[in-house]
C-alpha cells in the first residue's frame, strides 16, 4: 500500500466530501485521515490521507475526483512513511520540547520539528527584528530575504515588497517570553489556516519551555 496527501477544494455543503471519498474508493483507495485545512467563501479545503494499490493508480484517482461537481484538487502528493496525525504531532512536540535541557537545544529542536512535521521548506527561529537567524533547518534564505518575508507575511495588505521565494507562503508566529519570531516557509502547497495554527501552537509550547530555561 502506498500513502498520498490529497488537498481538495470543496462546495462547503453536505454531500460533497462523501462524493469525494466514493470517487476515490471506486478506484481501490482507501480515505485513511481527513484534515479540515480551511473555510472560506462557500469552500472547504480538505488534505486527505489516502492509501492506494499503487502509483499507476494516481492519474485515474485524479480523473475520478474532479468528475465531483464543485471539486478542484490543490495537490497530491507522495509519502514515505505513515500518513500525519497533527493531533499527535503536537502532543509529541510538546513531549519532545519538555525534555530538551537548554535555550539553544530547545530552538535548534522545535525548527526541525516544525519543518519535518509539515514538510516544508524552512523553518527558522529569528530575533525579534527579524535580523538574524537564532536557529533554523532546512535551505533559509538569507538574512534580507527573510526579513522581507517577515513583513510580508505580518502586513499582508503590503504588496510592495517582491516575494524572494517566488511565492513561497510563509507562516510567523511570535514568541513573546524569548522575545523571538518562528518563521516556516513552504512554496507548495501553501500553508494553510490549521498548518498556521499549528505553528503558532508549537511556538507557544516553545515559548513556555523557553521561560523555564532562562
Amino acid at each position: 500500500m502506498f500513502n498520498y496527501l490529497i488537498r481538495v477544494h470543496l462546495p462547503d455543503r453536505p454531500g460533497a466530501l462523501g462524493a469525494v471519498a466514493s470517487r476515490i474508493g471506486s478506484v481501490g483507495g482507501d480515505v485513511v485521515s481527513i484534515d479540515i485545512l480551511e473555510r472560506v467563501g462557500g469552500v472547504v479545503i480538505d488534505e486527505l490521507g489516502v492509501g492506494l494499490a499503487g502509483d499507476h493508480l494516481i492519474d485515474l484517482l485524479r480523473d475520478e475526483v474532479l468528475e465531483v461537481d464543485g471539486v478542484s484538487i490543490e495537490s497530491l502528493r507522495p509519502l514515505e512513511g505513515a500518513l500525519p496525525d497533527r493531533h499527535l504531532d503536537l502532543l509529541e512536540a510538546a513531549a519532545e520540547l519538555i525534555k530538551q535541557t537548554s535555550p539553544k537545544a530547545l530552538l535548534e529542536h522545535l525548527t526541525v520539528r516544525v519543518r519535518r512535521s509539515l514538510a516544508a521548506t524552512f523553518a527558522a527561529v529569528l530575533d525579534k527584528a527579524a535580523t538574524d537567524v537564532v536557529a533554523s533547518d532546512g535551505p533559509t534564505p538569507d538574512n534580507g530575504e527573510l526579513n522581507a518575508l517577515v513583513l510580508q507575511a505580518m502586513d499582508p495588505a503590503e504588496d510592495s515588497v517582491e516575494d524572494p521565494l517566488d511565492g513561497a507562503g510563509v507562516a510567523v508566529a511570535r514568541m513573546v517570553e524569548a522575545d523571538l519570531l518562528l518563521v516556516v516557509g513552504r512554496s507548495d502547497p501553501v500553508l494553510r489556516e490549521r498548518e498556521r495554527q499549528w505553528i503558532s501552537i508549537t511556538a507557544e509550547l516553545a515559548d513556555h519551555g523557553w521561560g523555564n530555561r532562562v
